[in-house]
């Protein structure tokens, strides 16, 4: 006997329709476009409460995941939606260019900067981690040409380093599968050896050895010709690779 698991509102047909839509019209983000039609396996997501989802038959599941390593508090809090209609009902959107600016933006501009550690005071909101990445970039080299050193372009990243799908954050990504099909990358960044503890085999400190080999990285390159050093704290799409104890603090006086 077959048993219906269909979400109510979506019967089966409902639901086999979605299935065709979605492999007619959604190009997805990481998909294999060179794969027989009807062969990627599909996950139509519907609901989520806590840290489970539920597909369009029915079926839950453990997101260990948070999504994108994004849900951080869960999914279905009702506060959250609430702040975000309440929000939408008044004002939906809103230039931030030039001296445009929002009330809750300025607030939580603020509130960034008390939480904040050190003198990281001033924030660029960006739709999402690769535009965040991008601007980064840019606003590291636009920093040296204000300083009257323009020749600070080049940005070193970590092999196994995920920065995102757009071009230069692909181009700062460590991972060769998220090259493939995109060559040539954009020039002026360079990769520095992955600070991996478990596949280390040398002698003395692991985290001292992989600044090293960084350090090395710039020198090649001229330290002159470094606008900035991008790097994951935690190592995610690469591996979930923790770095030794002493890599952030030896790189940072690096």
């Amino acid at each position: 006997m077959t048993v219906d698991k269909s979400l109510p509102g979506f019967s089966p047909a409902e639901a086999s329709l979605l299935s065709e839509l979605d492999r007619t019209h959604w190009l997805h983000p990481q998909g294999d476009l060179a794969a027989p039609s009807g062969t990627i396996p599909q996950l139509i997501i519907v609901s989520g409460q806590g840290a489970t989802l539920t597909d369009i038959d029915g079926r839950e599941y453990l997101d260990g995941m948070a999504s994108l390593w994004n849900v951080n508090v869960g999914y279905g809090r009702n506060e959250l939606a609430a702040a975000a209609a309440e929000q939408m009902k008044t004002l939906a959107f809103s230039s931030a260019y030039g001296g445009f600016g929002t009330a809750p933006a300025i607030k939580l501009a603020a509130r960034l900067a008390d939480l904040a550690p050190g003198d990281l005071e001033v924030t660029y909101f960006a739709s999402g981690g690769g535009e965040a990445n991008d601007t980064a970039y840019k606003i590291a080299r636009l920093y040296w040409k204000l300083r009257g050193e323009p020749e600070r372009v080049n940005i070193v990243s970590r092999i196994r380093d995920y920065h995102g799908l757009t071009y230069a954050a692909t181009s700062a990504t460590g991972l060769a599968n998220f090259w493939k099909g995109f060559e040539p990358l954009a020039p002026g960044f360079l990769h520095a050896p992955s600070p991996d503890p478990y596949r280390y085999q040398g002698d003395g400190s692991a985290g001292a050895a992989y600044v090293q080999a960084l350090e090395k990285v710039v020198l090649d390159a001229g330290p002159g010709t470094v606008a900035a050093v991008v790097a994951e704290p935690v190592q995610g799409a690469g591996g979930v690779i923790v770095p030794p104890a002493d890599y952030f603090p030896l790189l940072r006086k690096l």
